[in-house]
């Protein structure tokens, strides 16, 4: 089945997009956080309604099965979110975060491996196309080995459950893996 990528829609992904991170990665933060489900639809539908205006600020983008408009926008398989500004004490290198990358954890290892592929992908153009140096992804799950080593076949540097490259290193990692297939 064919899956389509779009920037997330403050009025028709939000309430996919909180009940996804809710349920599924929620419990990541037990314990440590007290979640609030309408603190983060407020976040979700501020960030996906600046995005609509300033595309430069935040990257925010949902995947979905396609499904024909009379069925609706279709599941949500899963979603990236990636922000800039971010700086090191020392280095005064911009740095765009990696905010989220989730997945509906249903899906086959194999689709999931391609939807973090593409997600990554996302963030090494989002970041190219601004002029943001750095690129960082971090994971708070306890299990996060694959998706570092995703990562890491990429070309980014994993330290833990931190991976970052120069975007420009990654950009040509992409062009490199493209060029192979």
């Amino acid at each position: 089945m064919e899956n389509m990528w779009t920037l997330a829609h403050p009025l028709h992904d939000v309430d996919d997009i909180v009940e996804m991170a809710d349920s599924v990665f929620g419990q990541e933060a037990d314990g440590i956080l007290k979640r609030d489900r309408n603190v983060f639809r407020k976040n979700v539908t501020i960030a996906s309604t600046v995005q609509l205006f300033d595309k430069g600020k935040e990257f925010f983008a949902v995947c979905r099965d396609f499904a024909p408009t009379e069925y609706g926008p279709g599941r949500l398989l899963g979603y990236c979110w990636f922000d800039r500004g971010g700086y090191t004490t020392y280095s005064n290198e911009e740095i765009s975060n990696a905010k989220f990358h989730h997945v509906d954890l249903s899906l086959p290892a194999k689709q999931r491996v391609r939807l973090i592929n593409e997600m990554i992908d996302q963030h090494i153009l989002w970041a190219s196309t601004w002029g943001i140096p750095v690129i960082c992804s971090t994971s708070i799950r306890s299990d996060h080995n694959a998706f570092m080593r995703i990562h890491q076949k990429r070309g980014f540097t994993v330290n833990g459950s931190y991976a970052w490259v120069k975007t420009q290193d990654g950009l040509e990692k992409m062009h490199e893996n493209t060029q192979k297939r």
